[in-house]
């Protein structure tokens, strides 16, 4: 088992960084769509395009 683990030491390690770097991803992205709370009328702050809408 030992040989088996540092025979793919290498492999194990950098699938670990891209599971990592990916769930980092993934929570990054569901906080910032948590935070946002719909249109404020500010298009110049918005990051969503608002093109033909009219903000009432």
């Amino acid at each position: 088992m030992f040989t088996w683990l540092t025979e793919n030491a290498v492999t194990i390690v950098a699938i670990a960084v891209i599971l990592a770097a990916v769930t980092a991803a993934v929570i990054y992205l569901v906080k910032q769509k948590r935070k946002k709370t719909g249109c404020t009328g500010n298009c110049a702050t918005c990051g969503m395009c608002c093109c033909g809408k009219e903000n009432k």
